[in-house]
């Protein structure tokens, strides 16, 4: 009955929590089949906290024994919504920004995208705009560094990122 409804579905809201349970309540299921097909439709998808990290293809934060793991082994897998990314939020409030450079070195492949409290990424293709009042960081092993750390950018709203390119758009 549920993944009926996703059929005529134009958009999908995550609230937050947990992590591991959305992935688990969906991951490999026809719902989570249908939640690809309202994007590959044209709809959205949308999330905050639990919600919006959940939406990367790599999952931060899934250790079902607690939140302070990054990288928790089996639970890894996000439900891929965004390719190539890592999300992770309440990110300059709760200091986390240490937590995701570690991602990103460890994976260099994956940009990092901390999302702060009261902001969002609007996706569409592979653009990426930032709304509301705090900013967005966006973290790349693959650029070379400028302080001799993960290179990253902070984004306030407005700002636009092209994911696939890896670089600001003016």
């Amino acid at each position: 009955a549920f993944v009926a409804q996703l059929k005529d579905a134009g958009g999908i809201w995550f609230t937050g929590g947990r992590q591991w349970r959305f992935v688990d309540a969906y991951a490999g299921t026809k719902t989570e089949a249908a939640m690809h097909a309202v994007l590959a439709r044209g709809g959205a998808i949308g999330g905050t906290s639990a919600g919006a990290s959940i939406q990367a293809d790599y999952m931060v934060r899934g250790d079902p024994l607690g939140n302070t793991v990054m990288m928790a082994e089996g639970y890894e897998r996000g439900l891929g919504f965004l390719q190539g990314v890592a999300i992770d939020q309440h990110f300059t409030q709760r200091k986390r920004q240490p937590d995701l450079e570690l991602v990103t070195s460890r994976f260099p492949q994956l940009l990092g995208i901390g999302l702060d409290e009261g902001t969002a990424i609007i996706v569409r293709g592979s653009i990426a705009e930032v709304v509301g009042k705090n900013r967005v960081t966006i973290y790349d092993a693959m650029r070379p560094p400028r302080t001799g750390a993960v290179d990253h950018e902070a984004l306030t709203a407005g700002c636009r990122y092209n994911l696939n390119k890896r670089h600001k758009v003016e």
